[in-house]
């Protein structure tokens, strides 16, 4: 039986989502499952605590981190999760369907890959049961794992400071941006600013035109912005229609310039809704 924890938005604080998470966990929970970074909300979650509770009431975690590498710092060894599943064609800039499962030491025994190819018969040697199974399943093209390393060693090359500097200025360009569109629509940050990565979601007024039927299409708003202001920016029904929320993204080819060219816009398109 799957116990969903509601995680209210806006929030208040990482310790209030511990314990919403937390109240649903019983003697009876074998798995929690929790985003390292919401996608519609753009929460950085507080997965450190949530892995050190939950594990310490013996629950395996599992972490979905799509949207983790690249944008937050990551230890997968310190963070100590069961499992942990993140993409590399987010913020590290590799080809999609470059992504990574990490699973502890002591449960690889138990994970088998859904398809079994060359590996299930070898014989171990060098490499693990757990990677001969693994790591080439049938007939997958392993091209966009091997771009990774040049996705990583490009990135960090591109500012004196490495990754550290790069989501430091990502971050901080995100803040700029939820600060400009949050005073612009006259609300409040939906959530404190140690919850924010390199995205942020701001809760927009109503929708007054028919909208999309679920978070993956597009809205009347959205296309207006891209039609008229060629702005690419996803406007989600959150937690269902008429609300919405705007989520911005900052990364190296962005600026504050444009940050402040859509905050410009989206008031232009809100007044033009009515």
């Amino acid at each position: 039986v799957v116990k969903v924890a509601r995680v209210p938005f806006p929030v208040a604080s990482g310790d209030e989502v511990v314990d919403r998470v937390l109240d649903r966990v019983s003697s009876r929970t074998r798995l929690l499952l929790v985003d390292h970074v919401t996608s519609q909300t753009a929460l950085v979650m507080p997965v450190a605590s949530l892995v050190r509770e939950a594990q310490g009431a013996g629950v395996d975690v599992l972490v979905d981190g799509a949207h983790a590498p690249g944008m937050v710092p990551l230890a997968l060894d310190a963070l100590g999760a069961a499992y942990y599943t993140g993409n590399c064609h987010k913020w590290l800039c590799a080809p999609k369907g470059a992504a990574f499962l990490h699973v502890r030491e002591d449960r690889r025994d138990q994970v088998r890959p859904l398809v079994i190819s060359h590996g299930a018969n070898a014989l171990e040697g060098a490499r693990s049961r757990f990677h001969l199974e693994h790591d080439w399943t049938g007939t997958r093209d392993p091209s966009a794992w091997l771009a990774v390393p040049a996705a990583l060693s490009t990135m960090e090359r591109m500012l004196p400071g490495g990754w550290p500097e790069l989501q430091r200025r990502n971050r901080e360009l995100a803040l700029a941006a939820r600060r400009a569109l949050c005073a612009s629509l006259g609300v409040d940050p939906p959530c404190p600013e140690d919850m924010i990565g390199s995205m942020a979601a701001v809760p927009l007024p109503d929708a007054r035109l028919a909208g999309p039927v679920d978070a993956f299409s597009r809205s009347p708003l959205q296309a207006a912005l891209y039609r008229e202001h060629r702005i690419e920016v996803p406007v989600i029904p959150w937690p269902g229609a008429p609300r919405r929320l705007l989520r911005i993204s900052a990364q190296l080819y962005n600026s504050l310039e444009q940050a402040q060219y859509l905050t410009r816009a989206l008031a232009a398109e809100l007044a033009a809704e009515g």
